[in-house]
């Protein structure tokens, strides 16, 4: 679905006539005919009845048509409201993420688009463990916070919008004394030891590994460490091995090794329901916009 469908849509709805329609958009009939079926085909429902001499919309037509003109119209008043904030918002916006993130290429990205658009809002980034984003929200030490989903759920006034999912892998060092075996599989890491960050950083850490490894009749040997680095220099060292998603594995470096074990994480942005700061919807925008693209 595209926005061409739609305008297509709409014109036909309100001339009732795909002759006339084609005639004022300067396009074939063919080309809108086409453009129109394919809405349909997506949209699983037939918008206008072809069995008569007129055009009609059908129930459904007459359904999606009011929906799509309201869309159309709260579009154009997004963009006018977005256009007066990129004039006139001054301020600033403070976004936390995820220690071990540091070489996400979506954050710098989406950053950079928002301050072409917003050159007047001052954007800082911080990052911290599971626990430390929480507190510093909670304490109104940063504005939104981009983490895992999963540790979110005892926090009624926060507003949480799924952007990515991520997905999870048993990664190890290339010093490993595994690392020259081929076809590596997660059952393959039955007799390692799992280093975890320790339960006042990260609460669901030893419950989500046991969890992933339980899917291939693995009991892994959970040590707790202090944290998301003291856990990456552990595995880094061939001391153990560790579950992690995606984006911490590539920010870790080209050292490490990896076995997917065909499950995902949800990445988030989370923020108070009572920070009315306009940024944040600007950037939350952005991130979900770059990385759609990915």
């Amino acid at each position: 679905m595209n926005d061409l469908q739609i305008d297509y849509f709409i014109a036909v709805a309100r001339n009732l006539s795909f002759t006339k329609t084609a005639e004022e958009m300067y396009v074939s009939q063919p080309a809108i005919s086409r453009q129109i079926s394919h809405l349909e085909e997506e949209l699983g429902y037939p918008l206008f009845d072809r069995s008569k001499k007129t055009t009609q919309l059908t129930p459904a037509g007459g359904l999606f048509y009011d929906f799509f003109v309201k869309y159309k119209q709260e579009l154009i008043y997004a963009k006018d409201r977005a256009s007066k904030l990129a004039h006139e918002q001054v301020g600033s916006i403070r976004l936390a993420c995820l220690d071990g993130w540091n070489g996400v290429e979506a954050v710098p990205e989406a950053l950079s688009n928002f301050h072409e658009n917003f050159k007047n809002v001052d954007v800082t980034l911080s990052s911290y463990g599971f626990k430390g984003l929480l507190k510093a929200l909670g304490s109104d030490k940063v504005d939104i916070i981009l983490t895992l989903d999963g540790m979110l759920e005892d926090y009624g006034d926060i507003m949480i919008k799924k952007i990515y999912s991520l997905p999870k892998k048993i990664i190890y060092s290339k010093h490993h004394r595994l690392a020259g075996y081929a076809n590596m599989a997660p059952k393959d890491f039955r007799e390692e030891k799992f280093f975890v960050p320790c339960a006042d950083e990260s609460t669901d850490a030893e419950s989500k590994v046991k969890s992933y490894m339980h899917a291939y009749g693995v009991e892994p040997k959970l040590v707790k460490v202090d944290n998301i680095e003291s856990m990456l220099i552990n595995v880094q060292n061939g001391l153990g091995v560790a579950v992690v998603d995606d984006w911490t594995l590539k920010s870790a470096g080209g050292e490490l090794m990896s076995v997917e074990l065909g499950m995902m994480d949800d990445v988030v942005l989370a923020w108070k329901e009572t920070n009315l700061n306009p940024a944040i919807g600007v950037l939350v925008s952005e991130m979900i916009f770059i990385l759609g693209k990915q």
